[in-house]
């Protein structure tokens, strides 16, 4: 690997920890929704149902969050230059 090569990969690794962020916000903003609309429609909906697409939502956003997040942490993990073969 150039030196280049892991330059560019730690841009990617921190521009995807910055996206798993905003994933992660997407996700605490979606669980208070779903949480108000299980307080809500609660009685109508009831245990029977299962979980309506909020909260279907709200699982997905925090799963690729953590996602995303893990994998620009590891992109980030500082390597060593490969040196060139002589």
């Amino acid at each position: 690997m150039r030196i280049q090569d892991i330059q560019d990969r730690q841009i990617l690794g921190a521009a995807l920890v910055v996206l798993g962020l905003a994933l992660g916000g997407a996700a605490a903003i979606a669980g208070l929704l779903a949480v108000d609309h299980m307080a809500l429609t609660g009685p109508m909906c009831g245990p029977t149902v299962g979980h309506c697409i909020r909260c279907v939502a709200a699982v997905a956003l925090l799963v690729a969050a953590l996602g995303v997040s893990g994998t620009g942490a590891w992109m980030m993990k500082p390597r060593t230059a490969l040196s060139p073969a002589t």
